[in-house]
């Protein structure tokens, strides 16, 4: 009987902490602790109570992440597990490479080959035609190619 009630206790954890540390391994190794519990049940005891404790296990599951999600996310320790606000952000709108096909511009970190380029104030990342550019050098766009621009000094 001790067995059976320390798995169901150590599920009940395993679960708790599944919820905290997502991942899946400690959400397998609660659902076999329960598994391990309804088969000691039912060659201790009886099948039928084999199948009680196995479908109370999982409402008691159930009810733990209930009340952890509503109960324990509110909690000072648990507000630092749980998402609490949204995250925001802006995008700007992509300008295609023939767009930029003959622009000038400046390096803004040295290309050995690839790098970052300014161009008509805005950043991209490019790629040297001919191998190597200092940072602040004039450059002129040739081409784009696979999201990145190539380029060679003006």
């Amino acid at each position: 009987m001790s067995w059976i009630i320390g798995l169901l206790l150590a599920a009940s954890v395993l679960l708790f902490l599944e919820v905290l540390l997502p991942g899946g391994i400690l959400g397998l190794l609660a659902a076999g602790c329960v598994i391990a519990a309804t088969v000691l049940t039912g060659l201790e005891y009886d099948w039928v109570t084999a199948a009680l404790v196995f479908m109370a296990s999982i409402l008691v599951s159930l009810l733990l992440v209930v009340v952890e999600f509503r109960l324990f996310a509110k909690t000072r320790f648990g507000k630092r597990f749980f998402l609490s606000r949204t995250v925001e952000g802006k995008r700007r709108t992509a300008q295609s490479g023939e767009d930029l096909v003959g622009k000038s511009g400046l390096t803004l970190t040295r290309l050995n080959p690839s790098g970052r380029v300014e161009i008509e104030g805005h950043t991209y990342e490019a790629q040297a035609r001919d191998g190597y550019l200092e940072a602040g050098v004039a450059i002129t766009v040739l081409s784009q190619d696979n999201f990145k621009l190539i380029i060679e000094q003006s």
